[in-house]
């Protein structure tokens, strides 16, 4: 009786088909929700470098790039605001002036290694290229539009928050949100007549 009962089981293909698609469903799921966690993510992230190079353009032209400082902010942050950032906080715009050369850019002030340690120490003399009384890893400028002709840092960053929080959280730890950030360098246009 058993084993006829079984074997009545065994040959019964009735709802094979929703069985399989319970195994196969999570599986599924799980790939399309990473998927678009990830072309979310690639959004932010071209958004934000669109309007990184956008802000950087609109100074590089400006006629006097200190005074188009706040429009070129409210620009890059009206660019962005198609993205959900975590707890709506504004990206954020750092601005470095190096001088005339590209060769300063990331690099630290120079200094006369006296010990041959390869940093400085304390008593070592230095160039202080940015003016604020004290040897810095980079020389840049901070918060400094430059003038014509200068080598200008442009660096944006904000938070993203996560479309699928539980797909964040195999990806990005319990964050709930992507550190996402984007730099470019230019020159300011030489414009020799301009007055500011």
């Amino acid at each position: 009786m058993m084993r006829r009962l079984l074997g009545r089981i065994a040959r019964n293909r009735e709802g094979v088909t929703i069985v399989e698609f319970a195994f196969v469903a999570p599986v599924m799921f799980m790939l399309i929700l990473g998927l678009l966690e990830l072309g979310y993510v690639a959004f932010a992230r071209s958004a934000l470098e669109s309007s990184i190079l956008v802000a950087s353009r609109q100074s590089k032209v400006a006629e006097c790039p200190a005074q188009t400082a706040k429009l070129i902010e409210a620009e890059l942050i009206d660019r962005l605001s198609v993205i959900n950032t975590f707890n709506q906080q504004a990206p954020k715009l750092e601005v470095q002036s190096y001088g005339t050369n590209f060769r300063n850019v990331g690099n630290p002030e120079p200094f006369n290694d006296i010990d041959g340690s390869g940093t400085w120490d304390p008593g070592e003399s230095y160039t202080d290229f940015n003016g604020n009384g004290q040897w810095d890893e980079d020389m840049g400028k901070t918060d400094n539009y430059g003038e014509f002709g200068e080598v200008v840092k442009f660096s944006a960053s904000l938070e993203v928050v996560s479309l699928v929080p539980f797909v964040a959280s195999a990806i990005n730890g319990n964050e709930g949100f992507y550190r996402l950030s984007a730099e470019t360098v230019v020159r300011n246009e030489p414009f020799e007549d301009a007055e500011c």
